[in-house]
């Protein structure tokens, strides 16, 4: 199910991560050529980067933590560790994901479901 979920939001950040590099080369070319508003995108693309990278590593040690912990108080539960691989490349993708589907939205002026 989680692995499901993790393909799942890894094509759709495929495509919005196309469709904003798609809409931001212009821009970002514009900036390189001193236009501000070219400049302000190119700032804001780093450091949403920036800070979807430590929400991400966050996010990963957390879901990590907590399946080792789970594993410590019941240790002998069955444990699926396909699941709990995905879980948390699912958890460290979310920032990633939220930014790539925020950008695509923005960029194209409307509004996308989730």
């Amino acid at each position: 199910m989680e692995a499901q979920a993790l393909a799942t939001k890894m094509l759709t950040m495929q495509a919005d991560a196309g469709l904003t590099i798609a809409m931001r080369m212009p821009i970002l070319l514009k900036g390189a050529l001193g236009d501000s508003h070219g400049q302000r995108e190119a700032a804001k693309a780093l450091s949403e980067k920036v800070s979807a990278v430590m929400e991400s590593g966050l996010a990963a040690s957390q879901a990590a933590a907590m399946f080792w912990w789970g594993l410590a108080l019941n240790p002998l539960a069955q444990v699926d560790f396909t699941e709990a691989v995905a879980k948390v490349a699912n958890s460290s993708l979310e920032p990633f994901a939220k930014r790539t589907r925020a950008n695509a939205s923005r960029l194209t002026g409307r509004a996308r479901k989730r």
